[in-house]
């Protein structure tokens, strides 16, 4: 074989595995939006949504989790300060579960991935 024809099997593979690993990602998004979360977590709609939103970043700040919730709002939503309201509630839901939602300053509030398995493999499908 010619070396360009090596060298394009190559880039070949190597675009394949990105799609590959963009089609998984994509994939898990799709699902972290069908998650029904355990009913003894007794989750609010407002806390459901801000946990589905923190299982597709690595760091959400209160901006962002703000313009998540009430992007769809002409009065732009409540204060900013209500994102810290609802994710301390939430905080305090999730703790007996062995959830806990970390913030970095400068960053925002994330989940350890292994905290995301953890809330996924708890989690109930729709069928």
């Amino acid at each position: 074989m010619s070396l360009a024809l090596d060298y394009e099997i190559v880039h070949l593979r190597e675009q394949l595995e990105q799609k590959e690993a963009r089609i998984a990602e994509l994939e898990r998004l799709i699902a972290d939006q069908q998650i029904v979360f355990p009913p003894q977590w007794d989750l609010t709609r407002i806390q459901t949504r801000i946990l589905r939103f923190l299982l597709k970043r690595n760091f959400a700040n209160r901006e962002q989790i703000h313009a998540f919730l009430y992007a769809d709002r002409d009065d732009g939503g409540p204060e900013l300060e209500n994102v810290r309201v609802h994710i301390c509630l939430l905080r305090k839901k999730l703790k007996p579960h062995g959830v806990n939602i970390s913030w970095l300053v400068g960053m925002g509030y994330s989940l350890d991935d292994d905290i995301k398995e953890q809330i996924r493999s708890s989690a109930v499908r729709p069928s």
